[in-house]
């Protein structure tokens, strides 16, 4: 037995009544439905397409430089991830490194040598410079206030990818892809 399909054209009228009215007077206060500006931002990052302009300087030093806490904390990762807020649209990266070296130290690696890249990334730089570092590898959770993450000590050439930098005129480095171990 053959379904028929019905289909059904709105009119342009019926349309238009669906358009959100705008009531004339003072019915409510609008401040009363303003976001806090990090819920708002949070919303705006959530439902974005992708980065419309290439991360500043100091969110990469914030996203890829050691803090507060001794990399030897057995909980690192989890403290620092959260606190640096590296995530992507809410979800959890599947992996992320952080250096303990100075960011002006991190960024000779963008004068290094351009080695093969994974994800998709055309090429990379590697350090010319043995750096201690943390590799954080998502152990569960998806979304970002549950994230769990298992922390890796390793000391090795970190693998960067960089970008032009107009204020400084020159490379800067913007995502540590992975570190190199010496043999």
């Amino acid at each position: 037995m053959k379904s028929l399909a019905i289909t059904f054209v709105w009119p342009l009228p019926f349309l238009l009544l669906l358009l959100p009215l705008k009531l004339q007077g003072d019915y409510w206060d609008d401040s009363e439905y303003e976001l806090d500006t990090n819920v708002r931002d949070f919303f705006r990052e959530l439902e974005s397409t992708g980065p419309t302009k290439p991360p500043t300087k100091e969110r990469i030093i914030e996203m890829i430089i050691v803090g507060e806490i001794p990399l030897e904390d057995s909980n690192y990762c989890n403290i620092e991830l959260k606190n640096k807020e590296v995530h992507y649209k809410g979800r959890c990266y599947p992996e992320h490194y952080i250096v303990g070296a100075s960011y002006q130290e991190l960024s000779k690696a963008c004068y290094g040598e351009r080695v093969q890249c994974n994800n998709r990334v055309k090429f990379c730089r590697r350090s010319m410079d043995l750096i201690k570092g943390v590799r954080c590898v998502l152990d569960s959770g998806e979304r970002m206030s549950n994230c769990i993450y298992k922390n890796i000590l390793m000391t090795g050439y970190p693998i960067v990818t960089c970008q032009w930098d107009e204020d400084t005129q020159e490379f800067i480095p913007n995502y540590i892809h992975n570190m190199s171990v010496p043999e």
